[in-house]
């Protein structure tokens, strides 16, 4: 990557909102939390809390900005997420989202609601066996103009993480089996499976081009084990293929299939917690349209993603919870001598409990880095975020 990203181009939530003791969960519940985590894992629609069947609505704010060396101009976003999650009689859950928000580099803007997810799950009984179906609803822009669609590529990097990558992407449907069976008193095992469809929008304003993203299949599985009274430790393999990306209705783009990798480790530390995510991607060579076919290309375009997070809860004073936040993504360069980086940051968190069902979390945090292609390019970023969730 040669050059200004930002001038060339103009990510597993964790909320332990209760605070119990991971012991305090019975078995059966371990199956429906890792049932839960299955689908989430296969879509990448994370509620703000996964390990509860109980109802909430949780709302908040973030705000990223990252500053590049060389560019005068920073590049921002805040968001507004919205998330309502609602048991149903006989085992159904129900939740809908949608994250408003803006996004900036220089005079070039984007604001509004993003696209609108509803997600129906249905547990079997027995707790052992679940259906998903999500609708994502295109309420967020989906026709840009070249500016605006300049900083969508921005906001697409994952090197930035930003929370918000993409406004809208049209009428997507996704349909999830998943299955979870206890071998042990502390072991579950899990599996699944997800499909993902996707219709066709207008990419660009001037309404030329008809884009169809190609759909998905997503193969599932994973493990977790209870660690006595105060620990968890999970992981989760999943493989994803992608089907033909088309533009007026012609192949154009084939992306490579993904691997991806996801361990999660809690433990009780005094009356605290340590937490740690890790994550390893990696993805097989595109093809791309040469004429008459789609061709494999020659070398890997994409190369490998690890990224660490820890949360380290160090000290409770009544209601109040202080932390101490760290992270630290490495991507290697691809085979091309391009798109790696190195960044690494930390900050401080608290989460105030008004009450039992209502609480409310902050986490600000500093990033500094590098982006690795044919020469360094510096960056620095600044994270703040803040949610408050009311339990129903």
């Amino acid at each position: 990557m040669t050059g200004s990203l930002f001038r060339s181009h103009v990510q597993y939530g964790h909320d332990v909102v209760n605070g119990n003791r991971v012991g305090s969960i019975s078995m059966k519940n371990w199956c429906i939390i890792l049932l839960s985590i299955i689908p989430s894992m296969l879509t990448g629609q994370w509620n703000v809390n996964q390990w509860t069947t109980s109802g909430y609505v949780a709302t908040g704010f973030s705000y990223q900005r990252w500053s590049q060396e060389f560019v005068s101009e920073p590049v921002d976003q805040a968001v507004f997420p919205l998330t309502v999650f609602y048991p149903l009689p006989k085992r159904i859950y129900l939740s809908l989202s949608n994250s408003p928000g803006y996004a900036g580099y220089g005079e070039t803007k984007l604001t509004g609601l993003s696209d609108t997810w509803m997600r129906i799950t249905y547990v079997l009984p027995g707790e052992k066996f679940l259906a998903n179906l999500d609708l994502g609803v295109p309420t967020g822009k989906t026709s840009l103009s070249p500016e605006e669609f300049g900083l969508s590529r921005i906001l697409s990097e994952n090197a930035y993480r930003f929370r918000l990558p993409s406004w809208g992407q049209g009428l997507n449907a996704k349909f999830g089996l998943a299955a979870a069976h206890a071998v042990h008193e502390n072991v579950v095992l899990g599996a699944g499976v997800n499909v993902v469809l996707k219709q066709a929008y207008h990419p660009l304003e001037d309404g030329t081009l008809e884009y169809k993203p190609g759909d998905e299949f997503n193969l599932f599985l994973g493990f977790d084990i209870q660690l006595g009274e105060s620990g968890r430790w999970n992981a989760d393999f999943v493989y994803t293929l992608y089907g033909v990306d088309r533009l007026n209705g012609d192949e154009v783009f084939g992306s490579g299939n993904r691997m991806l990798f996801h361990s999660s480790l809690l433990l009780g530390v005094g009356d605290g917690f340590l937490t740690a995510w890790l994550r390893w991607r990696q993805k097989g060579k595109n093809e791309t349209w040469m004429g008459t076919a789609l061709e494999q290309e020659s070398m890997n375009s994409n190369g490998n993603q690890l990224e660490l997070d820890m949360v380290w809860e160090f000290y409770r004073q009544g209601d109040w919870r202080f932390s101490l936040l760290g992270e630290g993504r490495l991507y290697s360069k691809n085979d091309y001598g391009e798109r790696g980086a190195r960044i690494a940051g930390g900050g401080v968190g608290f989460v105030y409990r008004f009450r039992n069902h209502i609480h409310f979390r902050f986490n600000t945090k500093l990033l500094k880095g590098s982006l690795l292609a044919q020469q360094q390019i510096d960056i620095s970023g600044f994270d703040v975020s803040g949610s408050i969730v009311f339990g129903l």
